[in-house]
C-alpha cells in the first residue's frame, strides 16, 4: 500500500498543499506551530474519517473558510483508490471514493490502513482503561469491519439498558423485557469480546519479540487481555456467551443497586507487563517507550499479515522521545514500510537517514517548500 500524492485546501491552517510523497521516507521538518501534525492528521483522516486528536470537526476548517478539501491517491493490491474528504461548516462531511459518495464515514474504514504513533500513544500504558480500549477499538477496525459496527451496536444497548435498570422498579414493564436486553448485550458483548480476545493474543505474539529484540534479550514484555466477565482466553464464542451469561444472572442485583452494566466489554482492559511488573506503576520512562514501540510495530505486522500489504505509518514527533538506539532500531525495522515523519531539525534523524531514499519536505507557516530528495 502507497500513499502517492495529498492535495489539500483550506484545512487548518494549511491553505493550498499538493505534494507527491516517497513510496518510502517522507520527513516533514518545521518548528512547532507551523502545521507539520495537520498535514499528517489529514492522511489519518483519510483513514477513519474523524482525527486524532479532540477538535470539534469544523475546528479542521481554516477559520477564514466555510469550506476545506482533503484528498489523497493511494495504490492498494495493485488497484488505483481516490479518497476525497469535503468538510462544511454546519454541515456533515462528505466521503467520496473513486467520485463514488459513501452514505456512511464508516465505510471507508479499511480502504487505507495505518498505524500512527504519537507522543500521546504513551497514554495507552499511563493512561485510564479507557484509552486502551480505544486503541483496541481503532486497531480493530481497521481490519474487521464489522467490528465497528458491533461497537455502535453495543453503545445503544448499554444505553437502553440502563435506563431499564435506572426504572425497573418503578416500571413494571422493565422486568417483562429485561432478558430481551441481557440477550441483546450477551449476544453482541461476546462478539467484541470474541475479536478482542483474537487481536490481543496476536499482538502478545509479535511484541514479546519486539521488545526482546529492543531490550537486548535482557527484558521480557508481557500483553494480557483483561475481560470484564473473567479469563476468556482459548475460549470460543459459546463459551464466552456461557461465562458472560453466569456473570449478568449472579450480579443483577448489584446492577440494579447501581443502575447501570456493570460487566461487558464497555469496563475491560489490557496489562502490559515487563519482567512480570505492570509497566505502568513500575516501568522507566525508557521502558514503557520500548514497550509502546513494540506495540506499535507489532500493529503493523498484524495488519500486514491480515490484508497482505504494509499499512502507512505516521510518527507525529515521537522520534525525540527516543533515545539514538531505539531511533536506530525504529528506522531500521521501518526501511521497506512507506513511513510519513514530522519533526523539528533533528540532528540524529539526519544522520540516520542521510544514505536513505527519502523526501524532505519544509514547513513554514502552513506552507510547504524547499522539497529536497
Amino acid at each position: 500500500m502507497i500513499v502517492n500524492s495529498l492535495k489539500l485546501r483550506d484545512y487548518r491552517n494549511l491553505k493550498e498543499v499538493n505534494i507527491d510523497l516517497d513510496s518510502v521516507l517522507n520527513i516533514f521538518i518545521g518548528d512547532n506551530g507551523q502545521g507539520k501534525t495537520n498535514l499528517l492528521e489529514s492522511i489519518y483522516l483519510c483513514s477513519i474519517g474523524r482525527t486524532f486528536r479532540l477538535n470539534k470537526e469544523s475546528e479542521l476548517i481554516n477559520f477564514e473558510e466555510n469550506k476545506s478539501l482533503v484528498e489523497l491517491s493511494l495504490i492498494k493490491n495493485n488497484y488505483k483508490i481516490n479518497i476525497e474528504l469535503i468538510l462544511e461548516k454546519n454541515k456533515r462531511k462528505q466521503v467520496f471514493i473513486n467520485k463514488v459518495k459513501l452514505d456512511k464515514t464508516s465505510e471507508m474504514i479499511g480502504i487505507l490502513n495505518n498505524v500512527i504513533f504519537t507522543p500521546d500513544d504513551m497514554k495507552i500504558i499511563k493512561g485510564s482503561p479507557v484509552e486502551r480500549r480505544k486503541f483496541i477499538n481503532i486497531d480493530i477496525s481497521q481490519i474487521k469491519p464489522k467490528y465497528k459496527y458491533l461497537l455502535a451496536k453495543y453503545k445503544k444497548i448499554i444505553t437502553e439498558r440502563n435506563i431499564i435498570l435506572k426504572n425497573y422498579c418503578t416500571k413494571p414493564d422493565n422486568k417483562d423485557i429485561i432478558n430481551i436486553w441481557n440477550d441483546y448485550l450477551i449476544n453482541i458483548g461476546t462478539e467484541i469480546i470474541y475479536y478482542r480476545n483474537e487481536y490481543i493474543n496476536n499482538l502478545k505474539k509479535f511484541t514479546i519479540d519486539i521488545y526482546s529484540d529492543i531490550s537486548g534479550n535482557k527484558e521480557k514484555l508481557d500483553i494480557n487481555y483483561i475481560c470484564n466477565i473473567g479469563n476468556v482466553n482459548d475460549m470460543d464464542k459459546s463459551d464466552i456467551k456461557d461465562l458472560f451469561r453466569k456473570k449478568i444472572s449472579s450480579n443483577f442485583q448489584q446492577e440494579l443497586q447501581k443502575c447501570t452494566t456493570l460487566y461487558g466489554p464497555n469496563k475491560d482492559d489490557l496489562s502490559i507487563k515487563i519482567n512480570g511488573k505492570e509497566c505502568k506503576y513500575f516501568g522507566s520512562q525508557g521502558q514503557q517507550r520500548s514497550a509502546i514501540l513494540a506495540v506499535k510495530l507489532a500493529e503493523i505486522e498484524i495488519i500486514k499479515n491480515e490484508i497482505g500489504e504494509y499499512p502507512i505509518l505516521l510518527l507525529d514527533d515521537v522520534l525525540s522521545e527516543l533515545d539514538s538506539k531505539r531511533k536506530g532500531y525504529l528506522l531500521n525495522y521501518i526501511k521497506n514500510i512507506q513511513t510519513v515523519i514530522t519533526t523539528t531539525d533533528d540532528n540524529d534523524l539526519y544522520n540516520l537517514t542521510k544514505y536513505s531514499n527519502k523526501k524532505n519536505f519544509y514547513i513554514s507557516e502552513g506552507k510547504i517548500g524547499n522539497i529536497t530528495n
